[in-house]
């Protein structure tokens, strides 16, 4: 066995590869349909957990490649789609976030829970404060204070569900065969 071989991972397979996309797909579509409808209506509107944005940040976590990126784009626009009042809104949050994310993993040791949960409450509160920013640019300057609390709130909460949503995909992924 050579050094480079005891250093560096085997790459994954194109099946690997292919499982491991039927779950991010699978994930985003459970997500997306419990935020924009469940959640939406048992909390009436007010503070929903963002379940997009803590899959978003795990891509950020683990998948350092071109599908990871895509993923985060294609989870913004999905979230535009369903519940965006101005096109392109979350996709934008969501690309950014995964960069940030991806940058900050890239440098520092982030593979433990509670980096994990810092980053989603980072996240949380970065999408939000640019998503209240560019409502209050485009619509009024009286919907900042009002949005400021609901970021808070929202990256309390969805930062209070990570380690439940990473263990899941996490265990969904071993199950799968692919980490």
């Amino acid at each position: 066995m050579s050094l480079l071989q005891t250093t560096h991972a085997p790459a994954p397979t194109f099946g690997a590869e292919i499982r491991a996309a039927a779950i991010y797909v699978f994930t985003a579509i459970v997500a997306l349909l419990l935020q924009t409808t469940v959640l939406h209506g048992l909390t009436g509107g007010r503070v929903i957990p963002d379940l997009i944005l803590i899959l978003c940040v795990y891509l950020g976590l683990h998948e350092h490649n071109l599908g990871g990126a895509t993923g985060a784009f294609l989870l913004g626009y999905l979230l535009d789609s369903f519940s965006g009042n101005l096109v392109g809104l979350h996709a934008f949050a969501m690309t950014t976030v995964y960069l940030v994310v991806y940058l900050v993993s890239r440098r520092l040791w982030m593979d433990n829970a509670l980096s994990g949960i810092a980053m989603v409450f980072l996240g949380s509160l970065l999408k939000g404060l640019a998503i209240v920013t560019a409502f209050a640019a485009y619509l009024s300057m009286n919907l900042l204070p009002l949005g400021v609390g609901q970021t808070l709130a929202e990256a309390l909460l969805a930062a209070a569900l990570t380690p439940v949503v990473f263990s899941a995909l996490g265990w969904t992924k071993r199950f799968a065969g692919i980490d």
